[in-house]
């Protein structure tokens, strides 16, 4: 009995961590996401619009760890102010994170 236990939890545990790395996010699919979700439209020449507004790229930085993935793009409005969106994606969903300890250990 406890070896189909220990049996069925290991398959578990395997075909979840398959789930994941199958389903981990591209980095177009965030660059993608981040279009939409913060209407920010991007030129090859590093000049952005968001909404009306101009800004500029400033930099970004995409980890693949496997399991989940992250990006983090930074922006300048023209006052030279920063805008910085966080993403993390984890099972094919993508979810905008604050500067906290869980960001700092994920990256």
């Amino acid at each position: 009995m406890l070896k189909k236990v220990i049996s069925l939890v290991c398959i578990t545990i395997v075909v979840l961590v398959l789930g994941m790395v199958v389903t981990t996010p591209s980095e177009a699919a965030f660059n993608r996401w981040v279009s939409e979700k913060h209407n920010i439209n991007s030129e090859i020449d590093g000049n952005c619009l968001n909404g009306k507004s101009q800004i500029r790229f400033s930099s970004s930085h995409f980890k693949n760890a496997g399991v989940f993935a992250s990006q983090e793009q930074k922006f300048e409005d023209p006052d030279g102010g920063e805008i910085i969106i966080r993403t993390l994606g984890v099972f094919g969903q993508l979810i905008e994170m604050e500067n906290s300890k869980l960001w700092e250990v994920l990256n």
